[in-house]
């Protein structure tokens, strides 16, 4: 990008965090500080939970970020919810009808109150999470239950009896499949779901059941209401199929090495991979190349 963003957005898992999920704090410190020097937005935007990018970008609170969570449905900054896309209610049977037959992946409910873990899942999302860690290489815990995955990836999350025991309006169903069933699986969904719903393949045999036209360049476009920013000046960072439309409504779309080839494809630029740190070597580049203009 050649010309000064107004707004960044970059994209967690597998663009922003290295494979095990980390980042470095000390060097992302001084950029945040160098960005905001120059009036530049930084925005979160994950398929993840607002709890769980919270716990991501732990030591930078009131620093100003925003967080584009749960696809897009779900935008917040340090004062709180700003904008939230929860399912229509006549939906929300159908698509508990839909998911409690899917008997062997597992299955969460997100609303705007909460994140809700029914138990009778709890074999199901063990397995799944035990797969991601031996894919990845990541060493295993001695023990892993429910509590320690709840704890992990949904930070707050309420351990309940029922997919159908949550209170407030649904924002998202995440599903938990084997990764060599997700594409499948996504053909049944966007078959079986009501128009108004749809499945986004979100990362590591993940699903995200989000409300059709909700998406990452939904929450950047609620953002940019509120600044009264020009979506010509965002600059996006992702590695997803979740990212694409974020990518594509960007003034400028940044995929990752690692991203497939239909991520890269719709994106103005791609650079190194997540493992490289890439998202943080450009953005010095970046403000190199705007501090020594001035």
């Amino acid at each position: 990008m050649q010309t000064i963003p107004s707004i960044i957005a970059v994209d967690m898992d597998g663009t922003f965090l290295t494979d095990s999920k980390t980042f470095d704090t000390e060097r992302f410190s001084r950029i945040l500080s160098r960005l905001q020097a120059h009036g530049i937005h930084f925005v979160v935007a994950s398929g993840n939970t607002h709890a769980k990018l919270q716990d991501y970008m732990r030591g930078f609170e009131n620093q100003g970020l925003t967080y584009i969570a749960e696809n897009g449905a779900y935008l917040a900054d340090d004062s709180g919810q700003l904008a939230v896309h929860p399912f229509l209610d006549e939906d929300v049977p159908r698509v508990i009808e839909i998911v409690q037959g899917l008997d062997q992946i597992g299955l969460l409910v997100c609303t705007t109150e909460g994140i809700y873990l029914p138990k009778d899942r709890c074999d199901q999302i063990v397995h799944m999470i035990r797969g991601y860690f031996e894919d990845t290489g990541q060493e295993l815990p001695e023990t892993l239950t429910l509590e320690d995955f709840a704890a992990f990836f949904f930070p707050g999350s309420v351990m309940v009896d029922s997919i159908e025991d949550f209170e407030g309006a649904p924002i998202k169903f995440p599903l938990l499949t084997p990764p060599k069933q997700t594409q499948q699986l996504s053909v049944y969904l966007r078959e079986a779901l009501p128009q108004t719903v749809t499945p986004m393949v979100s990362g590591f045999g993940a699903i995200d059941l989000v409300r059709t036209g909700v998406n990452k360049a939904t929450g950047l476009k609620d953002l940019c209401e509120r600044l009264d920013a020009d979506p010509a000046g965002i600059l996006a960072f992702g590695d997803g199929e979740n990212d694409m439309e974020m990518l594509r409504y960007a003034g400028w779309g940044v995929a990752m090495s690692n991203a497939p080839e239909v991520v890269r494809n719709a994106a103005d630029e791609v650079i190194g991979s997540n493992e490289e740190q890439a998202v943080l070597e450009y953005l010095e580049q970046l403000l190199d190349r705007l501090e020594a203009s001035h």
